[in-house]
C-alpha cells in the first residue's frame, strides 16, 4: 500500500502501518469528545476529518493531542450516523495550519470492547468512501 501523503515523513511511516487503506472523507461531520476528568459531559466540538476506514480515522485540530488519550467521535454524513465511537490517539504531527491527529477506533482491539454494530456501521461508512473514491476518475 502507498501512502497518499506527501505532508510529512512521520505521516507518510504511520501511513505504513495501516490495516487498510483510509478514504478521504470531504462530506462527513465528524464531532470529538476528549475523555477527562475535568472535561464536562457536553464538551463536543467539530473536527476536520481527513482521511477514515474502519479501524481508524486522521482528522485536523488547532490543538494537539497527546498520544495514547481517549477520545469520542460521532459521525454525520450521507445516509449514515453514528454516536460516541471510541478511539485512541496514536499520532500528532504538527502541519501548517494546526496539527494532524490519528486515532484507532477501540471496538477490535480486544474480544471486551468488540461491537458488532459500531462495526457493521463504521463499515458502511468505509464502503461509502470507497466508492466515491472508486467513481472518481484517475487523472
Amino acid at each position: 500500500m502507498t501512502p497518499d501523503m506527501g505532508a510529512d515523513e512521520n505521516i507518510e511511516k504511520q501511513s505504513n502501518r495501516r490495516i487498510k487503506q483510509r478514504f478521504p472523507i470531504p462530506d462527513l461531520t465528524v464531532r470529538l469528545k476528549q475523555r477527562s476528568i475535568f472535561s464536562l459531559g457536553n464538551d463536543w466540538r467539530t473536527v476536520e476529518g481527513l482521511d477514515f476506514n474502519r479501524y481508524g480515522i486522521a482528522y485536523s485540530s488547532k490543538e494537539p493531542f497527546k498520544k495514547g488519550n481517549r477520545v469520542y467521535l460521532s459521525f454525520r454524513g450521507p445516509y449514515i450516523g453514528l454516536e460516541n465511537v471510541a478511539a485512541q490517539v496514536v499520532s500528532c504531527a504538527r502541519v501548517e495550519d494546526g496539527f494532524r491527529i490519528g486515532a484507532v477506533f477501540l471496538y477490535w482491539q480486544s474480544e471486551e470492547l468488540y461491537d458488532v454494530n459500531i462495526d457493521n456501521n463504521l463499515s458502511r461508512i468505509e464502503r461509502i468512501y470507497h466508492d466515491q473514491q472508486a467513481a472518481v476518475p484517475s487523472l
